[in-house]
């Protein structure tokens, strides 16, 4: 499986979506570039790490998107947020995965496809 998600890592791949191939190879993305389609996805997160994030600790990796596979196209989807659900994630707001249309719990949900727009995640 791939596993997705956004770097918050201090140094050069800083806010960039990292892609984890089941190799173990891992490739960075500028989110303003770049589109990352997610084929058969499971929103994963690691609840007690969230949990203690939430609580105040400092911010440590929790959260991805795992897809059975990924294509990486260099072209940007621009303005489709508002016919689209973003799904979410920020340990800080609440310790899950959440849909941002109603704010539900999501975490271990399948997705057939998602994609990225920039810094979102797509449904």
């Amino acid at each position: 499986m791939y596993k997705v998600r956004f770097h918050l890592g201090k140094g050069k791949n800083f806010m960039k979506w990292q892609v984890k191939s089941p190799s173990g190879a891992v490739a960075f993305y500028e989110p303003s570039e770049v589109t990352i389609f997610m084929e058969g996805c499971l929103l994963k997160n690691s609840k007690k790490t969230a949990e203690r994030i939430f609580g105040g600790e400092d911010k440590t990796v929790c959260a991805w998107v795992e897809a059975k596979d990924v294509t990486v196209v260099v072209l940007p989807i621009k303005n489709i947020m508002s016919t689209s659900t973003i799904l979410h994630y920020n340990p800080r707001v609440t310790p899950f995965w959440f849909n941002g249309k109603t704010a539900e719990n999501i975490d271990k949900t399948r997705y057939p496809n998602l994609f990225t727009s920039n810094r979102h995640i797509i449904k």
